[in-house]
């Protein structure tokens, strides 16, 4: 028998061309999808595990904002009243699945040493001191509302030489009789926590072995024999500055020094102040003040960031009139360069309260709790005042052993923050400033006043056994622990974390799972400031990322799938469809029923076979070049699918059409009926292209919100950004090209009836009407279908808002106009076409 192809050879190889690239396509697209959801897992268990996984703090620690958004803040360790006694952590230590645990004691806010900073003068020309504090949050100055001034006119009646502003400023001013003006160092504050050295070397990398190391200091209280050591932060910044205005004044007569003698208590300006203060005032204004000559030089001064606050260092305005440390100058040129302090400067600590953020309406902000009476600064936190011992009549402490004090024994040094996805909030050691949201550029940080909404980072570390003596008998804030015998943060390893959480959890402690932690940046509506974005930490991101990765993974696999095989499923139909009248010849010839299927059966096989194997050895071969396998299984199982699609479509295609015997319906349901297996392809794509227009945005929108909150979730958007653009736009492709092939094929079908109409002399404008009304029908109820199924995906998966029913609604117009377009399009060309035809079949 003579060899007999029903289809074309043009056909079979451009079918085979088809499911050539559909195959490899949709094969290599969802190993993707799933090699994508390795790399998320993989960088999850890489990247999400930080410094340490589980914090445990005492019952009831958790602020309000964690509560409600699980979210902490930097240096939030800084603070605290205690609840672990020493013991309970070392048993915590001492536990076999425990790599490390470093406790944290908040000891509070302490002054810096009290001492002065000098500029040098000159005895023989009488000089007035005016001094003004600032300070900055970096946006706001505040001004020192306290008067710091002094006349000295550098004579030998010290009673009569110097007339300072206050009895303060008397005290410390050392220019009575040497060639300096000395002042006070505004009074600021700074944190200092308790670590363990060795566990906190553990945790940081820091070196600590000075905390442990007993430090003398001839300046100190009693040579330093009762001082605790203490390591301070580097490159700490002061915020405070000064102006310092220096004018030259007048000569003064014998009948002046008389007169002035004869006004002041005793002839002396110190007495007179301290006696009766308002007649001193008067007696400067009425006298001293006029002696000025006006000829001001004005200093604005900033101290240099490092000024250590527990090192003993004074300062002087050296010859570039900058305010410096004098350091080792002492020794070299002990004549020129002097000043004072305090050893019982750090008698007084200071207690602070968190800060109360307030959550309306998804918006974060903050509100004054009261205003500092000296810089007129605004406060955000409750401060309580703790005095740890008492004064003799000797200035001496009532109890040695009670005596609170620090003796600087070395630095340490926060490292630079590498770009870390990962977040296992230190909570004492972080430097990263919130910054205006306005302008990046201008960042924000606390101010000298207590109270700032913003903590600061340990300044100084001292030993956790100075604890108890501090803070009593249950001193430690948090423990922060890291699980042995684990490396990433995977599935495993979250389990073991959970389970040591919850043995800890039932114990009474509060117990935060870090690992699986990310930073997250939030805009903060802070009262006297304004919006500003400040780095919190989100605990549980990764889970969250994962999870909704999972779900973005579930919703476009599906998608793809269902778009992908409608496509394969259409055109096995069509091409079966296309022979139907030839096999119906053969069959009037006298071929048996069983010779045509086998003929066909043998050609979808010549169509079918060639691009499995192509895209089956390419994937073997690709497999054994780079060792992923998954793209050869996911062909089996696609090629599998497209043969079984292909006795589906046949079974179809066979299937005897019933003759309309009468009319039941309007004409357009008529047609519809009767063509419906020509429209069943592009109404599923319509379907799920309207799926795609009117959930995915919103889904992807949600997920892109969710994820790039923190920035494990950035990284991880980063990574499979491009994998998504490319899997949306083949998408939308692969619908648009299946429902344009549809109607082309629906007007080729229907060539003669638009023949027919144009023969009765029917226009062109009332054919496509006729037409177009048919489409608007199944066309719209496929798309009003799709959005709903749409609107109730995104009902779980989203928030509804009259914004997203609205987006969606705009969606489903914009699917119907493409629609309409391609519809009149393709049918355009049916009638040019079948115009031409006519005309020619007249000739």
């Amino acid at each position: 028998m003579k060899k007999i192809n029903i289809f074309s050879k043009k056909t079979m190889f451009m079918m085979s061309v088809i499911l050539l690239l559909i195959i490899s396509t949709v094969s290599y697209t969802m190993s993707t999808l799933a090699d994508a959801h390795e790399q998320v897992k993989q960088d999850i268990t890489d990247f999400s595990r930080g410094a340490y996984d589980i914090l445990i703090r005492p019952p009831d620690a958790r602020t309000e904002i964690e509560k409600q958004l699980n979210l902490i803040e930097e240096n939030y360790l800084g603070i605290g009243d205690g609840g672990i006694t020493i013991e309970e952590w070392q048993v915590i230590k001492n536990n076999p699945q425990v790599e490390f645990a470093a406790p944290v004691a908040s000891i509070g806010l302490f002054t810096a040493r009290e001492r002065t900073w000098m500029i040098e003068k000159d005895k023989q020309h009488p000089k007035y001191f005016e001094v003004v504090n600032y300070t900055s949050d970096g946006v706001n100055t505040y001004e020192n509302k306290d008067d710091i001034y002094l006349y000295d006119f550098g004579i030998d009646n010290l009673d009569l030489s110097v007339f300072p502003s206050s009895l303060s400023v008397d005290r410390d001013y050392l220019g009575y009789e040497a060639d300096i003006a000395t002042f006070v160092f505004p009074t600021s504050y700074h944190q200092v926590v308790a670590v363990d050295p060795t566990e906190e070397e553990k945790l940081t990398g820091y070196n600590l072995d000075k905390l442990t190391k007993k430090v003398m200091d001839p300046m100190a209280y009693k040579g330093g024999q009762y001082s605790i050591p203490i390591m301070g932060l580097k490159d700490i910044q002061v915020p405070v500055s000064f102006q310092l205005t220096i004018d030259d004044l007048g000569d003064i007569s014998e009948e002046e020094l008389m007169t002035w003698e004869d006004k002041l208590i005793g002839g002396s300006a110190h007495r007179t102040l301290y006696e009766n203060p308002s007649s001193y005032y008067k007696f400067l204004e009425q006298y001293i003040s006029k002696k000025r000559l006006h000829q001001e030089k004005v200093l604005e001064l900033v101290p240099d960031d490092g000024l250590s606050p527990f090192e003993e260092n004074l300062l002087y305005i050296d010859e570039n009139m900058k305010l410096s440390s004098q350091g080792d100058m002492l020794s070299e040129e002990p004549g020129l360069l002097g000043g004072g302090h305090k050893i019982h400067g750090q008698r007084i600590g200071y207690r602070l309260s968190p800060v109360v953020y307030d959550w309306k309406d998804g918006n974060l902000s903050v509100k004054q709790t009261g205003i500092d009476e000296q810089f007129q600064a605004p406060t955000y936190r409750n401060i309580d005042m703790v005095e740890f011992y008492k004064l003799d009549e000797y200035n001496n402490a009532t109890n040695d052993d009670d005596f609170v004090g620090f003796i600087e024994n070395g630095k340490f040094s926060i490292k630079e923050n590498a770009e870390s996805l990962a977040s296992a909030p230190l909570g004492i050691y972080g430097r990263e400033m919130p910054h205006l949201a306005s302008n990046p550029t201008v960042k924000l940080h606390p101010s000298a006043v207590p109270g700032s909404f913003i903590t600061t980072p340990a300044h100084g570390l001292i030993s956790i056994d100075y604890a108890e003596k501090i803070k009593g008998e249950a001193p430690i804030d948090a423990i922060r622990i890291k699980v042995a015998g684990i490396t990433g943060y995977d599935k495993e390893a979250a389990s073991l974390i959970r389970k040591l959480a919850k043995e800890w959890e039932d114990e009474g402690f509060t117990v935060d799972i870090v690992a699986g932690a990310s930073v997250q940046d939030i805009t903060v509506d802070v009262e006297g400031v304004g919006k500003i974005v400040q780095p919190f930490t989100t605990l549980g991101a990764a889970d969250t990322v994962l999870s909704s990765w999972n779900m973005l993974q579930v919703a476009i696999t599906i998608l793809y799938g269902l778009v992908a095989l409608t496509f394969i499923g259409f055109t096995f139909f069509n091409l079966l469809a296309d022979r139907q009248k030839d096999e119906k010849l053969l069959a009037r010839l006298g071929w048996s029923e069983k010779l045509i299927r086998q003929i066909r059966y043998k050609e979808g096989l010549l169509m079918i076979a060639p691009p499995i194997i192509l895209v089956t050895v390419g994937f073997a071969i690709f497999g054994i070049w780079t060792g992923q396998w998954l793209p050869l299984t996911l062909t089996a199982v696609i090629s599998s699918i497209c043969i079984l699609l292909f006795f589906l479509a046949d079974r179809l295609q066979n299937k005897q059409q019933k003759i309309v015997k009468r009319q039941r319906k309007s004409m357009t349901f008529q047609n519809i009926w009767f063509y419906r297996f020509y429209l069943l392809a592009s109404c599923i794509q319509l379907l799920l292209t309207t799926i795609l227009t009117c959930f995915l945005p919103f889904f992807l929108l949600q997920h892109l919100e969710t994820t790039t909150k923190t920035k494990l979730g950035t990284y991880v958007h980063g990574e499979i950004e491009g994998m998504f653009i490319f899997i949306i736009v083949l998408l939308y492709m692969l619908s648009l090209t299946t429902v344009y092939q549809s109607l082309s094929r629906l007007w080729k079908k229907r060539a003669s009836e638009i023949q027919l109409f144009l023969y009765l002399g029917w226009e062109a404008k009332a054919i496509r009407t006729y037409f177009l009304r048919e489409i608007l029908f199944w066309a719209g109820v496929a798309a009003i279908f799709g959005w709903i199924v749409s609107l109730l995906f995104t009902t779980m998966m989203v928030p509804i808002t009259a914004q997203t029913i609205i987006y969606g609604i705009v969606g489903w117009i914009l699917i119907l106009v493409i629609m309409l377009s391609g519809s009149i399009y393709s049918l355009h060309r049916a009638q040019v076409k079948g115009g031409k035809s006519i005309a020619n079949s007249a000739s």
